[in-house]
C-alpha cells in the first residue's frame, strides 16, 4: 500500500519571522560591525567621529536584540515595552554624547539600510516562502525600525527640553 502524501503545511507569517530572526542572530556581529563602519564613514555624522568603539555601539545589541524578539513574538506588549525604552535610551544617550537629531536619524538609516540587506539574502536563501510571507517580514521589519526612529526622536527632544528648561532654571551650565 503506499502511503498518501500530505502536502506540507502552509508557511505561517510566524514561522517565517522565526527564521528571519535566526537568520540575524546568526550574522549579528557581522551587522553590528558594519554599522559601526557605515556609521564611522558618514560624513554627516560629525558627533561619531568623537566617541570610542563602545560609545558608538551604545545600545545597538539591545535594539538589535529587541528587533529578533519582536519578530520571534510578534505583537507581544512585553517586548514592545522593552523595545520603546531602549530606543528612547538611545536617543537620550546620543543628546548627551552631543549628536544633532539629524545626525542620530542617520545611524537609524544605515542601520535599515544593512537589514534590509540581510532580509534580501534570507528571501533568497528561503524561496518556499510566498509574497504574503515576504511582505509580512518586510513591513514588520520596517515597522520596527519606523517605530524605534520615533521612540528614539521622542525621547531626544524631550531630554532636550529638560536639559533647556534646567539651564533656564539655573540649575545647570551649557
Amino acid at each position: 500500500m503506499i502511503s498518501p502524501i500530505t502536502p506540507p503545511p502552509e508557511t505561517t507569517p510566524a514561522s517565517v519571522n522565526v527564521l528571519l530572526a535566526d537568520h540575524l542572530c546568526a550574522h549579528k556581529e557581522g551587522i553590528i560591525n558594519e554599522w559601526l563602519e557605515r556609521v564611522h564613514g558618514d560624513t554627516a555624522i560629525i558627533a561619531s567621529e568623537r566617541l570610542n568603539k563602545d560609545a558608538l555601539k551604545n545600545h545597538l545589541p539591545e535594539i538589535f536584540d529587541d528587533l529578533t524578539e519582536t519578530l520571534r513574538f510578534y505583537g507581544s506588549e512585553a517586548v514592545a515595552e522593552q523595545s520603546v525604552k531602549d530606543a528612547g535610551e538611545h536617543g537620550a544617550t546620543r543628546l548627551r554624547q552631543g549628536y544633532e537629531l539629524p545626525e542620530m536619524l542617520r545611524e537609524l538609516m544605515q542601520l535599515r539600510a544593512i537589514l534590509i540587506y540581510h532580509m534580501r539574502q534570507f528571501e533568497d536563501l528561503h524561496s518556499e516562502f510566498g509574497v504574503a510571507s515576504r511582505l509580512f517580514i518586510s513591513t514588520t521589519l520596517h515597522r520596527f525600525i519606523d517605530e524605534m526612529m520615533i521612540d528614539a526622536t521622542d525621547e531626544y527632544l524631550w531630554s532636550q527640553l529638560s536639559l533647556q528648561d534646567q539651564i533656564h532654571q539655573g540649575r545647570m551650565k551649557w
